[in-house]
């Protein structure tokens, strides 16, 4: 039975997104604090640094850094409303860079981050920072990696299906995550 706090989690993102995502749905008996978090922060990114097309080509990596197929599809359909392409999502979910900056430094930055555990030295800030990663935009990809950890875990636990309204995005992408990006990532999230 869901909680106080899930239920109005629930009510909010019926306002919000005209739908109660599966995620939040999957949450509901068990607690309503992660859906509170989450639709906390994805209100306050909207007024940050990031652009939308940045946020969406962080969070379609990190989607497949955390072989989430969920948030692949959920990023790639708000990609395509913020207006990346077709073939830039494709090429994101591939593994593959953005070929020109703001988007390949972002993205670069944003691997770092991961794999490095946020330890990133002087070097590699100075060089995120001529590229025009400012410690702003750096701090924002935290919180998108944080956002992602959390719904990629959950997803793992869950197997939460990918919601109706998303299927024909989803029908549209060549590439889509089912496990972590490599077996070091898959021991690591799924045991």
């Amino acid at each position: 039975m869901p909680t106080t706090l899930a239920s109005e989690v629930e009510r909010r993102a019926r306002d919000t997104y005209g739908v109660v995502p599966n995620l939040f749905s999957a949450l509901s008996d068990y607690t309503g604090m992660p859906g509170a978090v989450y639709m906390a922060a994805d209100e306050a990114l909207t007024g940050g640094l990031l652009s939308p097309v940045e946020q969406q080509a962080i969070l379609l990596d990190l989607a497949r850094y955390y072989g989430s197929r969920y948030d692949a599809v959920v990023h790639a359909r708000l990609a395509l409303d913020a207006g990346l392409s077709p073939g830039a999502i494709d090429q994101l979910l591939q593994g593959e860079l953005p070929s020109a900056d703001p988007l390949r430094a972002l993205v670069e930055a944003s691997r770092a981050s991961c794999e490095q555990r946020g330890w990133l030295d002087a070097e590699t800030l100075g060089a995120f920072q001529s590229r025009g990663v400012s410690r702003g935009k750096l701090f924002e990809i935290f919180a998108l990696i944080g956002m992602k950890a959390f719904t990629g875990f959950t997803l793992h636990i869950t197997g939460v299906e990918v919601d109706d309204a998303l299927k024909p995005t989803e029908a549209q992408l060549s590439t889509v995550p089912e496990k972590p990006a490599d077996v070091r990532r898959q021991r690591l999230f799924i045991g």
